[in-house]
């Protein structure tokens, strides 16, 4: 009985083991990096979190883009990891995307969201009390799929960069009020997808970045910025394939900014490492899990070298992805199972420790989950 009672626990621990290993490989269980999750209910089919300071008390806050529920979810930050009450914010039909920035002067983060089924941004203006206030709806045109926020004019006023789901990129201008002009649309095609805004030729004009998402695209796109709110034709970068997620920062540690992108079709990454002038090498691309989209990066291994992690939709997991300072990466990486369809992630420090930590969004279960790095797990050699 005895032994039949020990082969049942070794069974148990191997299932368990299984379960957080997740495809990493039986040399490579994963460091106990993360809390158990604390989970709040958002709106229904959450697409997009980002975490922001929205009321300048310097605790990130957490917005939740809910496409089926038509609003958006904002949650406050108390500081310590917890988050008020989720407050409810209606807005246009399948919101899908969104940016902050103070958009008119007054120190106070705003929001701009795509509403991709009425083919406009709408902008929502904080408040000194904490609240919103919708101001204007911009229309841009045919499903509006993701947005971004820079001064590409060098007015010292935020614009947006917003991409059309077949084939353009449209840019508004800010006037500073609160409200944006229409300026150019670009071809951007096939098939545009997330872009990320830096100024990667050091030329002083803010640039973008765009992942394509077209099945047989092996490339992403650069538009350089002029200065005045015009952009250069753009220009391939080869490599990647049918991506759609891009961010940039410094992987190598040069002072220079790369890009990542990621392929949840073809379940992979790209590493592309920029040599401040424009120009991108692209490195060989690595495997991801089952879906990876959205990418955060930051030090989650506590050797101060930008580490990446990665929600992988179909997996229902989150990849930690070790970096080694220098643009590389430690393979295999590590899984953790957060549940069925997540669908976002944002990184931020929500309890002042001086450590990254993470909020997933589950798609169908409607839940908000929040991963806080432990203070004594162990750093990780990569």
């Amino acid at each position: 009985m005895i032994k039949l009672v020990r082969l049942e626990i070794k069974i148990l621990v191997s299932l368990l083991g299984a379960l957080l290993l997740s495809g990493c490989g039986e040399s490579q269980p994963p460091p106990d990096l993360f809390a158990l999750p604390v989970s709040y209910m958002v709106g229904k089919k959450p697409e997009v979190v980002l975490a922001r300071d929205m009321n300048n008390d310097e605790f990130p806050d957490l917005l939740v883009v809910n496409s089926a529920g038509n609003s958006l979810t904002f949650l406050e930050g108390i500081g310590d990891g917890t988050f008020k009450s989720p407050q409810t914010i209606e807005t246009g039909r399948e919101p899908f995307a969104l940016d902050v920035a103070d958009f008119n002067g007054d120190r106070i983060p705003d929001i701009a969201l795509c509403n991709y089924g009425d083919g406009n941004v709408s902008i929502i203006l904080g408040q000194k009390d904490g609240l919103f206030k919708l101001k204007t709806e911009v229309k841009v045109g045919r499903l509006p799929i993701a947005i971004a926020a820079g001064d590409f004019n060098n007015d010292e006023i935020i614009d947006l960069a917003v991409t059309l789901r077949f084939d353009k990129l449209i840019i508004l201008l800010g006037v500073g009020d609160g409200t944006f002009k229409v300026a150019e649309a670009y071809q951007a095609g096939p098939t545009p997808a997330n872009l990320t805004i830096d100024d990667f030729n050091s030329d002083g004009n803010q640039d973008i970045a765009m992942a394509l998402n077209a099945v047989k695209v092996r490339h992403i796109k650069m538009f350089l910025g002029n200065g005045d709110g015009t952009f250069q034709p753009p220009k391939k970068i080869s490599g990647g394939r049918q991506s759609s997620f891009i961010i940039h920062h410094d992987m190598n540690l040069d002072g220079k900014t790369d890009l990542i992108a990621s392929s949840p079709m073809k379940d992979s990454l790209s590493i592309y490492m920029g040599d401040g002038k424009g120009a991108f090498l692209k490195l060989d691309d690595f495997a991801g899990e089952k879906g990876p989209h959205n990418i955060v990066v930051g030090d989650f291994t506590g050797d101060k070298v930008p580490d990446i992690v990665v929600c992988n939709r179909r997996g229902g997991t989150i990849s930690v992805i070790p970096g080694r300072g220098d643009g590389s990466f430690v393979y295999p990486h590590y899984n953790y199972v957060v549940g069925s369809q997540p669908r976002s992630i944002t990184g931020a420090d929500f309890n002042h420790d001086g450590m990254m930590d993470i909020a997933v969004v589950l798609y169908q279960k409607q839940i908000l989950e929040i991963f806080i790095r432990k203070m004594n797990a162990p750093p990780i050699d990569a």
